[in-house]
C-alpha cells in the first residue's frame, strides 16, 4: 500500500469523508420519505377498496412517468417500491417473506 503524505492527500481525504456522509444522510433522509409516501398512497387506495394489484401497477406507472422526466430508476428501488406496496396492504401482508419489513 502506497503511503499518502501532504495537504492535498489530507483535503482529498477530508472532502470525500464530508460527501461520502452527507450524501449517505441525504439518501437515507431520500429513502424514507418515499417509503412514507408509498405507505399513505397505499393506505389511501386501501381504504377506498382499491385491490394491491391495482396500486402496484400505479405506483409502477408513476414511476415510468418520472423517469421519463427525469432518468432510470435504479431496478433496486421499483423492487423496493412493490414491496412496500405489499408491505403496507393488508392484501399483502402476507407476501412478505419473514424478515423483510423495515422500520423508520
Amino acid at each position: 500500500m502506497v503511503e499518502h503524505f501532504g495537504n492535498e492527500y489530507s483535503k482529498l481525504l477530508a472532502e470525500l469523508t464530508a460527501v461520502i456522509a452527507d450524501k449517505t444522510h441525504e439518501a437515507s433522509a431520500a429513502s424514507i420519505a418515499l417509503r412514507n409516501a408509498v405507505c399513505a398512497y397505499v393506505a389511501a387506495e386501501h381504504s377506498r377498496g382499491t385491490p394491491l394489484e391495482s396500486v402496484v401497477e400505479t405506483v409502477k406507472q408513476i414511476l415510468r412517468k418520472a423517469e421519463r422526466e427525469t432518468a432510470r430508476a435504479p431496478a433496486h428501488l421499483a423492487q423496493q417500491l412493490v414491496d412496500w406496496c405489499h408491505e403496507f396492504h393488508p392484501d399483502g401482508a402476507s407476501d412478505a417473506p419473514p424478515g423483510l419489513r423495515l422500520v423508520s
